[in-house]
């Protein structure tokens, strides 16, 4: 089977600029993420501010077809509700135009927000040509069917629409549906066919509206038709509702405001998935590759020189792919002594950011997330809760240590030693928690460690050189996963909150003494000279660190036991666990038919489980039986963050569970995480009914049998990223792919030099002549197996990209633009 994977890598930096909306002069601004008009995600709010920092980072695994990503910017409010500031969105067809190896990173400004471009949907419409037998004329009918997943307009989280047809001159219009975004009409507006028209000037407009008494009516989308698509005979499909046109003058009163702009960097990757088979060719050449020194280090040449994606993705992908194919160690050790053979400086070795480091930095977050969480996470919690407001740098003392005019002020000196207590407390607690947690580091990840020990060892034996394998050690285990998570606990999934300036600083504090701790270096603090009076704390962790890296790597060799850990510890991990709200919903109960219950929920490879209290039995539903996990519209029961879980029962029956997230960031990450356990499922359903069964009919749809088929399609949102996401050996294969053969010009004329050398080479001038040629033999070799499988795998896409009209259409529609006339806020 053949499908589209597209994946966004999105972070959303910084705003400078913005409009006050609080009598202080200053907002609590956050940001929100949106796809196609659905809400997906939030940054935190960083309150009295205009200029906010938020450096929040998403993997969005977006659905095919989407067309705009929009940022809303809110200040917010807990008394008079939150207040939009502006927005800002950018379009698909933008991102792709400006594609680029480090991604792209800008400034959009932001606009007024227009209620006229929050539109989402889908219609379902009939139409063409038809002749009278009676009269013999000719009429365009369009039959209006039905519409789906359209935006909601009123406060009740519903819509009351109607659509209007617009056709030579000619408006025409349906019955309006009351309270529905999944309405059906059914209904056929007919326009007759003036006998001097010409057919390649027919347009047909078809529009919907909402409803509204008491004001203008709320445009809801639009679709436009013209010759090619009405044509003699009945059509029937589905077309996504679109912007109108923003108006000229509309455009110069937005812009008439300054409301800030926005600083986000945006990936976009797309690519097209073949059947498995068709890559075979290709896993059975990157197996080679990590057994072949000379074809490996080909392969990741031209991967990190030419690559068209940042490092990290290409590093992910071929982590993820060599698990999948049980030969992660395989791949590590050989571009962890690719980036040894290539160090002549020791103080330099895993410093840069290679495919090696990099590989070994993913395979981490891959692998040893819950252990990272379970060291830190006590004390980042601690840290965050208490709020001190430490600081040792004189330069920033006096900023910091109070208010300048308040009478119990206190001394720089007692406000230094102040600090300097509280970093020493947190210090050694993080250290004590790292050194502690020997039994809890996964036992794969110990073994690679102890792999790049030896192989540094190899390459500087001599005695003068005994502290450069700690280093090695210490350069991943501290410098690249514990020290950053540290800096940036939120972006390490450590806290789930985003802490305020002063705790940032905290951070960044304790971030710099445990990278010094992780140099290994006493007395080495770099230009932080005010942090002398932490070196005597610093020399004696270092020792303690030199002790926790010789347990560390204190394991045996790597074994096919240890690829049966590998897989173990893949299913028996928790992916996501909290308390979430339990709804028992009883459509026939007058009074309290929703009744909400604090459970405590986990979820693993496996199964699904909740309880209410620690004491009870856990209630599980295997991943298996799983068939969707969906929202709930706001207002199937009144309630926002609302999700369901339909799965089958022991009986082969239908249950829904319904439960409520604290906010719309930990229903996404929910609903992201199920999703993804049971993608291939065999009982996954297509269709669901984002609504509730509701007295005697679906509120959502209006169907009234309560097993009638839903009327939304499902696993058709955005999917949040993140180191749980199921290994797919296809997509990643392809995603390598995809680098390789952009190199294929590249390859080409290495195996065109290589043959005229063959060729070139004169035995009587060439002492070691057998020598030469045997080496460039064995070189065209590789080369152009290399070449023949880029080749293969390019006819196949070829081939199955012309016979499906779907793909070769969303190939024709990148190279499209689809930006709005008049409306600046688009890119």
């Amino acid at each position: 089977m053949v499908s589209t994977h597209t994946t966004l890598y999105l972070r959303v930096s910084e705003a400078k600029e913005l409009l006050a909306k609080d009598f202080n002069g200053k907002s609590d601004p956050y940001c929100v993420i949106k796809v196609d008009n659905v809400v997906i995600a939030r940054t935190a709010t960083v309150y009295k501010t205009l200029d906010p920092l938020w450096g929040e980072e998403f993997i969005l695994h977006m659905p095919s077809g989407f067309q705009i990503l929009s940022f809303y910017i809110y200040d917010a409010d807990k008394v008079s509700g939150d207040d939009i500031i502006g927005v800002a969105s950018v379009t698909r067809d933008y991102m792709y135009e400006n594609k680029n190896p480090k991604g792209l990173e800008t400034w959009l400004p932001l606009q007024k927000a227009n209620k006229d471009l929050e539109i989402q949907g889908e219609m379902l419409l009939e139409y063409g040509i038809r002749t009278s037998e009676a009269t013999g004329q000719s009429y365009v009918f369009v039959t209006v069917m039905e519409g789906r997943d359209l935006a909601a307009k009123d406060k009740t989280g519903y819509s009351d629409p109607y659509v209007t047809v617009t056709c030579f001159d000619e408006t025409k219009a349906t019955s309006k549906q009351k309270k529905t975004r999944f309405p059906e009409w059914n209904e056929t507006l007919e326009f007759l066919l003036p006998e001097d028209t010409c057919i390649a000037d027919l347009s047909v407009i078809v529009t919907v509206w909402d409803k509204d008494n008491f004001s203008s009516d709320d445009f809801m989308g639009q679709i436009h038709l013209d010759s090619e698509d009405v044509t003699h005979g009945t059509i029937r499909n589905w077309h996504a509702v679109a912007r109108r046109p923003t108006s000229d003058r509309w455009a110069r009163r937005a812009s008439r405001v300054d409301r800030g702009k926005i600083r986000v960097k945006l990936q976009l990757l797309e690519e097209i998935v073949l059947p498995s088979s068709c890559y075979r060719p290709l896993n059975e050449l990157l197996a080679e590759a990590v057994k072949s020194q000379d074809l490996g280090h080909l392969i990741w040449d031209m991967i990190e020189q030419d690559r068209t994606i940042e490092l990290g993705a290409i590093a992910m992908a071929l982590v993820r792919f060599y698990l999948s194919q049980e030969l992660i160690f395989e791949f590590l050790d050989a571009v962890i002594v690719r980036d040894i053979a290539k160090t002549e400086d020791v103080n330099t070795l895993f410093r840069g950011n290679t495919l090696g480091t990099k590989a070994v930095d993913n395979f981490m977050k891959v692998l040893a997330m819950p252990y990272l969480q379970k060291v830190l996470k006590p004390t980042v919690d601690r840290i965050i809760n208490e709020k001190k407001t430490v600081e040792l740098d004189p330069c920033k003392v006096n900023s910091v240590r109070g208010r300048r005019h308040s009478l119990h002020r206190e001394s720089e000196e007692s406000f230094v030693n102040h600090s300097l207590e509280a970093l020493e407390d947190y210090t050694c607690e993080i250290i004590n928690s790292i050194v502690g947690s020997i039994t809890y580091c996964p036992q794969v990840l110990r073994r690679v460690l102890k792999n790049i020990q030896v192989r540094v060892r190899e390459k500087w034996p001599e005695e003068m050189f005994e502290d450069v394998p700690y280093i090695a050690v210490s350069s991943f285990i501290f410098l690249r996963f514990f020290a950053p998570a540290v800096m940036s606990p939120k972006l390490f999934s450590v806290s789930d909150q985003h802490p305020n300036l002063k705790v940032i600083r905290t951070f960044t504090l304790l971030a710099k003494i445990v990278q010094s701790i992780g140099n290994l270096i006493p007395g080495s603090l770099g230009k932080e000279v005010w942090m002398e009076p932490l070196l005597p704390l610093i020399s004696q962790k270092i020792t303690e660190v030199k002790d926790y890296l010789d347990l560390l790597v204190d394991v045996g060799e790597f074994s096919a036991a240890h690829r049966y850990l590998v897989r173990q510890q893949s299913n028996e991990t928790v992916l996501i666990q909290g308390h979430l709200y339990k709804c028992h919903y009883h459509c026939k109960r007058l009074f309290r038919p929703i009744v909400l219950k604090k459970c405590y929920f986990y979820l693993t490879r496996v199964m699904l489980c909740y309880r209410k209290t620690p004491e009870d039995e856990d209630t599980m539903v295997m991943v298996e039986n799983i068939c969707a996990v969906e929202k709930l519209d706001y207002g199937a029961l009144g309630k926002s963050n609302m999700g369901q879980i339909i799965h089958k029962t022991s009986d082969e029956s239908t249950a829904i569970i319904y439960f409520q997230a604290k906010d719309v960031n930990e229903l996404t990450a929910w609903i992201s995480a199920i999703r993804k356990t049971c993608k291939y499922n065999v009982c996954r359903v297509e269709t669901f009914h984002p609504g509730v069964f509701k007295g005697d009919k679906w509120n959502c749809c209006r169907r009234e049998q309560d097993i009638a088929p839903g009327c939304s399609p499902t696993y058709h949102g955005v999917v949040l990223g993140d180191w749980q996401d199921p290994l797919d050996p296809d997509v990643d294969a392809q995603i390598i792919y995809s680098q390789i053969a952009h190199s294929k010009d590249k390859i080409r004329k290495m195996q065109h030099d290589l043959r005229m050398s063959l060729a070139g080479n004169d035995p009587s001038k060439c002492t070691n002549h057998r020598d030469v040629n045997d080496a460039a033999m064995a070189s065209l070799s590789l080369v152009s197996g290399l070449l023949d499988v880029t080749e293969q795998l390019a006819m196949s896409h070829q081939t199955f990209v012309e016979s499906s009209p779907r793909l070769s259409h969303s190939l024709r529609s990148r190279s499209v633009s689809s930006s709005v006339s008049g409306d600046d806020s688009l890119y």
